[in-house]
């Protein structure tokens, strides 16, 4: 008697979550806060009027918002910067700064590629956190994507730095007979790059807004009549994994270039360095002749 009385329990229980869960999907779909499928923007006219998904033109539109306060803000440039000229000045320049802290003085050459890895991927990121809008990193598409002009970005670097004949070297690796088993690794070392890239970006972002849309159907659930706010604590915290995870994609970004492109780099050093030190004696064997 016991034990049924516990399972009709455990079966109203199971019932009642199920339809909890049913209110709060239903609730989170209505205000629109879907971040793993394509309904629920507001821009979900445009889908049915282009024939491409939200979060595609969620991506046109960050694009666009940045050119276009880009070119409001230098249009008309002033030697003492005011306003928001300013601002993109500060911008550049702490970007300018955490690269060639990692990279040196040579830094100053990647800043804008860069740069605008970070700064595109922190709006598409603080886009989710929109009622009614969806962050395209949430999407894996558009991480491979990103992923992917990083590694083309590096790769192209590194060949240019090195040389085809010392770029190709590289995967043999020293000593020479261990190539066979080298150049496999070292192939799949740097595919694993633009993969983890694109997995880590997309994982935090993904799951950062569905514990968002979660909250979200809760919120009616904890008073019936008052929604109130429960997933607030979350979108602060998410508003610093946005920028946190920019920072990580911009940063392995800059180091994978660094690596690419350093030795050449040593080897100039090296070849200096040799010069300044056989330039005295060759000078003293020709006086002494």
């Amino acid at each position: 008697m016991a034990a049924l009385y516990a399972s009709e329990i455990a079966a109203e229980a199971a019932h009642g979550a199920a339809a909890a869960a049913h209110e709060g999907a239903s609730s989170a779909a209505h205000h629109g806060f879907a971040c793993g499928h394509h309904e629920g923007s507001w821009l979900h006219l445009g889908t049915h009027l282009t024939g491409l998904p939200d979060w595609i033109l969620i991506t046109w539109v960050v694009m666009f918002a940045l050119v276009w306060i880009s070119y409001i803000g230098t249009r008309r440039l002033h030697l003492a910067p005011r306003g928001l000229q300013n601002v993109l000045e500060f911008v550049y320049e702490s970007l300018n700064n955490f690269v060639c802290g990692i990279m040196g003085p040579r830094g100053k050459e990647f800043t804008p590629l860069l740069g605008t890895f970070f700064l595109f991927i922190l709006c598409c990121n603080l886009t989710g956190l929109i009622p009614g809008m969806m962050s395209p990193t949430a999407f894996l598409s558009t991480t491979i994507a990103l992923a992917t002009c990083a590694f083309v970005f590096v790769q192209y670097h590194g060949l240019r730095t090195h040389g085809l004949k010392k770029y190709l070297a590289h995967f043999v690796g020293e000593p020479v007979w261990l190539g066979p088993l080298m150049v496999p690794v070292h192939i799949i070392g740097e595919f694993a790059k633009p993969l983890s890239l694109s997995i880590r970006l997309f994982g935090n972002i993904f799951g950062e807004d569905k514990v968002i849309v979660v909250l979200v159907g809760l919120s009616p659930i904890v008073l019936k009549f008052i929604p109130v706010p429960v997933q607030f604590p979350m979108m602060l915290f998410g508003i610093f994994t946005s920028f946190i995870q920019a920072l990580v994609f911009t940063m392995l970004t800059t180091i994978y270039l660094t690596v690419a492109t350093e030795h050449a780099d040593h080897d100039s050093h090296e070849d200096e360095h040799g010069h300044a030190e056989g330039g005295p004696a060759t000078q003293s064997s020709h006086s002494s002749h």
